[in-house]
């Protein structure tokens, strides 16, 4: 096996049996004898000399051949099989980590749209039949048909009349007020995804543990890993096989599962990525899975270097080499270098130094990842097709789509609202047919005066032109301004803050908009829509509650309105003066709420923690009055729940989900979090 060309075509004739045969001595060369043995090697670390005093591929036969004279015939096969399933390991890691659990969640999501769409055909044909019942023509002339009662002596007559509501949906119930009698297997799948929306209370360290859901799929994926990563080498196990070249091969593997991951990784944490809109994820499952294939990715890495080292102690210290003449060799040392720099902006990701230095995490995050994946990529050869496919997707997000078409620069002014919050306004950032957001989408915005280097990401929590209560369409073009609510903290917000004094007018430069469909997507299968929002959370709720709204204006407006639903809005805000961030928008939601008809329930709660009488609400009260229709017009159907805030808001109301689920009511959770 050349040196240069570490991965060689695998032979036909892999087995030793006749040098076996042929060979008594265990020192003897493999290549003296006449078998072909064209080794496939995972690793080049060792395959140079002076490392081993041979190649790799000679060493394990000559190990081989040892094992099989002292009568372990069947070690021999061991190694070559695990040798074997590690050339192949690409092809089954992808398959069962990678392309298999996404291959699921698109598999349901384009379930779902079928669903949706089948049942849209049945609302239109429905809605056909009707019209053509209630008038229809022949010829010339149109004819009218008027119901009437049906009575004994017209039954007849009253067959023929098909009625103008006819429902389809035979499982509601004929008197609002009843409960329709659940099938066990509906209610088994409420409880079954009550407990995948169940999010358990804090680990000991205090951090976010998160929802079932996600937490069983980083479950499978390390276990997935760990699996592949010992199979053929320690299970099945052989204890006939050589247990330094069992380690040997497990250190080995392990880097390449950490070389496979890299593709993942760049592609979850692009904001464009594909598997969001693929999978149908929130942008807060997306970033939770990011973070696990990264935290995979420190494991493998760790392992990796730690069984490099034991390796070199059990092979090569016995030659008389230092270890610090093998780490002087390139490709160790490439890898040394590859190593650190990962762990170093990975520890700097860690959500308690993201919080309090944003920008060293935003540098270190970019630079030492650059750093790192260019010294994998000279590290070892079977590294560098991922680190490629790695430097492709970072380049058509970061460099092709981002800043082509999501990269603006806009004029802004930034305004104080109280002690501790400030009011960023984009002018006229609707002016242009490009630049549009869709409702909850977030910004990242730099300041080019400052730095133009640093890009922190905001919510927008003005609705959209078309989305909003202005009553205005997406096609007039109206300018409208975007507005963000952004709290004061250290750093860029800090600066902020103190520009706000100044009544400054500055120029920014917007990345974006990014969103995801996720909560917007499930809220139109809702009857009944609770929002839920701490503080700046709503940021979040509001824009998405405005387009609810919206809809039911347009559809009044054309005639097609009445149709009976409830939309409540919970907001917990500390001070009574964080409620002016949106005073006017709440004025107008009042004017439009005298213009729908009285079937739209819009009602809105809020409450204030701090101060003489602050109390924060029972949030499983409320979440229970609107799902159990406790007040105002009774619905039945879905349940649409939607929190943004602090963990422990986010958490309490999964709990609460959880529990209604598991009743065999008919809710959906919804959480939007603040994180990039």
């Amino acid at each position: 096996m050349s040196p240069r060309h570490p991965y060689p075509t695998r032979s036909s004739d892999l087995h030793f049996a006749g040098s076996l045969a042929s060979s008594s001595n265990s020192n003897e060369s493999p290549t003296n004898n006449g078998d072909t043995f064209n080794m496939w090697w995972p690793s080049s670390h060792f395959n140079l000399r002076p490392a081993l005093s041979e190649r790799v591929s000679e060493f394990v036969k000559r190990n081989a051949v040892a094992n099989a004279t002292a009568g372990h015939g069947g070690g021999q096969t061991a190694i070559i099989d695990a040798l074997e399933f590690s050339r192949r390991l690409g092809v089954y890691y992808n398959i069962a980590c990678i392309l298999f659990p996404l291959g699921v969640f698109v598999v349901r999501k384009a379930a779902g749209r079928i669903k949706k769409h089948r049942k849209a055909q049945r609302k239109n044909s429905r809605d056909a039949t009707e019209r053509d019942t209630v008038a229809y023509k022949t010829g010339n002339v149109e004819v009218s048909v008027v119901e009437t009662a049906s009575t004994a002596s017209s039954s007849s007559a009253s067959s023929a009349i098909i009625p103008a509501e006819v429902d389809s949906d035979e499982s509601k119930p004929l008197l609002q007020n009843s409960t329709p009698k659940l099938s066990w297997y509906t209610l088994l799948y409420r409880r079954f995804k009550g407990f995948m929306t169940y999010q358990r209370p804090n680990d000991a360290r205090g951090r976010v543990v998160p929802h079932n859901s996600i937490l069983i799929i980083n479950q499978l994926f390390f276990w997935s890993s760990v699996f592949l990563s010992i199979y053929k080498i320690y299970y099945p196990l052989d204890t006939a096989n050589n247990s330094p070249l069992r380690f040997f091969l497990l250190a080995d593997r392990w880097g390449i599962i950490f070389a496979m991951n890299q593709p993942l990784n760049f592609i979850l944490a692009a904001k464009t990525s594909p598997i969001k809109y693929l999978t149908g994820w929130s942008y807060e499952e997306h970033l939770i899975v990011h973070r696990m294939v990264a935290t995979m990715s420190h494991v493998a890495s760790l392992i990796h270097f730690a069984g490099m080292y034991v390796v070199y102690r059990m092979f090569i210290a016995r030659t008389g080499q230092t270890f610090l003449s093998v780490l002087s060799r390139p490709d160790i040392l490439f890898g040394v270098i590859s190593f650190v720099a990962f762990w170093i902006f990975g520890l700097t990701s860690v959500d308690e130094f993201r919080a309090k230095a944003y920008e060293v995490f935003l540098a270190t995050h970019i630079s030492f990842a650059t750093i790192a994946m260019v010294f994998l990529y000279l590290h070892h050869p079977s590294a560098r097709v991922y680190v490629v496919l790695s430097f492709a997707i970072w380049a058509l997000d970061r460099l092709v789509y981002r800043a082509y078409n999501k990269r603006w620069a806009a004029d802004a002014v930034v305004q104080v609202l109280d002690e501790s919050t400030v009011k960023v306004t984009i002018k006229n950032f609707a002016g242009s047919k490009k630049w549009k957001w869709e409702p909850a989408g977030h910004i990242f915005l730099t300041v080019p005066g400052w730095n133009r280097f640093q890009a922190h990401p905001f919510t927008i929590l003005t609705p959209p032109v078309g989305y909003d209560l202005e009553g205005n369409k997406i096609e007039d073009g109206k300018d409208k301004d975007m507005v963000l609510i952004i709290r004061k903290l250290k750093g860029f917000t800090e600066a902020l803050f103190d520009m706000g004094d100044e009544q400054g007018r500055l120029k920014v430069v917007i990345d974006g908009p990014y969103g995801s469909e996720h909560a917007r997507s499930s809220l139109k299968e809702c009857t009944k829509s609770l929002f839920i929002a701490g503080g700046s959370g709503i940021a979040v709720v509001w824009p998405l509650m405005c387009e609810m709204i919206r809809k039911e204006m347009d559809k009044n407006q054309r005639g097609k309105g009445g149709k009976r639903r409830k939309i409540v809005l919970v907001w917990i805000v500390h001070h009574e003066h964080h409620l002016k961030w949106i005073e006017g928008d709440l004025e107008k939601l009042e004017e439009v709420k005298r213009t729908l008809p009285r079937e739209f329930e819009i009602e809105v709660r809020k409450f204030i923690t701090r101060g003489a009488n602050g109390r924060r609400p029972d949030l499983r009260s409320e979440v229970t009055r609107v799902v159990e229709d406790e007040e105002g017009v009774r619905l039945a159907g879905r349940t649409g729940v939607l929190v943004c805030g602090p963990d422990a808001m986010m958490r309490e109301v999964r709990t609460v989900g959880r529990d209604l689920l598991w009743e065999g009511k008919d809710v959906e959770i919804l959480a939007e979090k603040f994180g990039w």
